[in-house]
């Protein structure tokens, strides 16, 4: 079954990811309609991949010619595009974060059971990482008990990878009207999130982990499920140190981000008493990168490491052929819109302890 897609946000990650991602699986997916802000940038993408294009992101969604709609505009924009494609009769797909307010998410989540029929999936890619996948079956597979975690996102941004490697078209023709728009939707989505009062930290923080924590913090809850109890959080800027009491051990959560080093530190470990395992995550600004699992297992007289990989499959195509998957059986996606709830949720528990 091939499954006709329409893109809603043509920017970077729908150029480097889903769009190569989308018209390579010709035998599952069809691009057939895009829409974008920007006119020049749309009709160079639909050119480039034959498809319709639409200024009118709602306009996209009535396209007969539509089956699934993948939602990769700003944050601030998905609840809407999601909500008109649903009621359209479309399967949707939305990038991390689904919404940036819980008020968004529990519309969306009513949608969904309104309609049982569509397949609807938010875009936590690091969940489909074959390294992810293996270290979950392993801690399933035995009662191995977790004494400490510690997970990190310390980042350079995507421009370097990108300068060297292929760089997304982008156009400069957005009305500047459109901008301000955006500008106070997401300040706007941002301030009911958080409430009144917050302070100009916590909306950073907030932004963080919504942007870049979120693929983190939604993988840990997979493997380990939520903490019971927030230690601590220290902030400065753009860096976060977040400290969670589990069950039965502490985990330290790291964020540093956009730095001049050349580096891609992101990673999950777990130790165990006679285990430790790690899952290396590589810039998702470049395809086809090496992902690697090691897992270090010891007794009182030897030490054995199993690498698992380099594994060149990529995570985002990984997520995108299980989409198809959920589509063609009817299936519910693990990370659906009521998964979602628990991010946010926590993300908000987590600046509101900066306020204490």
């Amino acid at each position: 079954m091939i499954v006709k897609v329409g893109v809603i946000g043509i920017g970077t990650v729908s150029q480097l990811m889903h769009l190569p991602i989308l018209s390579g699986l010709h035998e599952q997916y069809q691009i057939t309609a895009v829409s974008d802000i920007s006119p020049t940038q749309l009709a160079f993408i639909a050119k480039k991949y034959n498809a319709t294009p639409y200024t009118d992101p709602y306009e996209l969604v009535k396209d007969p010619n539509v089956d699934a709609v993948f939602v990769c505009s700003p944050d601030q924009y998905h609840a809407a595009y999601a909500l008109a494609a649903m009621e359209a009769g479309k399967h949707v797909f939305v990038e991390k974060p689904v919404t940036l307010c819980m008020e968004d998410l529990e519309k969306l989540i009513a949608a969904e059971k309104a309609h049982p029929e569509l397949v609807c999936m938010v875009g936590y890619m690091r969940r489909y990482g074959n390294g992810f996948l293996k270290c979950k079956e392993l801690l399933q597979a035995d009662d191995r008990k977790i004494e400490y975690m510690r997970f990190r996102d310390i980042i350079l941004e995507g421009d370097f990878f990108m300068g060297q490697t292929r760089l997304p078209y982008l156009s400069s023709d957005i009305p500047p009207s459109a901008k301000e728009e955006s500008g106070r939707l997401r300040r706007e989505q941002v301030g009911r999130a958080l409430g009144e009062g917050c302070t100009e930290q916590q909306r950073i923080t907030y932004v963080m982990l919504t942007g870049l924590g979120c693929h983190t913090l939604a993988a840990v809850r997979e493997l380990v499920g939520l903490p019971v109890e927030i230690e601590s959080v220290s902030v400065q800027g753009e860096h976060v140190v977040i400290v969670f009491r589990y069950e039965d051990f502490l985990a330290v959560y790291e964020i540093v981000n956009d730095q001049d080093v050349v580096q891609f530190d992101a990673a999950i470990e777990i130790y165990q008493h006679d285990r430790r395992m790690k899952i290396k995550y590589e810039t998702p600004y470049l395809r086809y990168q090496p992902q690697t699992f090691e897992v270090i297992e010891s007794t009182k007289n030897d030490t054995k490491t199993t690498l698992y990989g380099p594994d060149y499959r990529d995570a985002f195509e990984n997520e995108v052929k299980y989409y198809h998957d959920c589509i063609v059986n009817g299936t519910k996606p693990k990370s659906d819109f009521s998964d979602a709830m628990a991010d946010l949720k926590l993300f908000r528990d987590i600046c509101m302890k900066i306020k204490e």
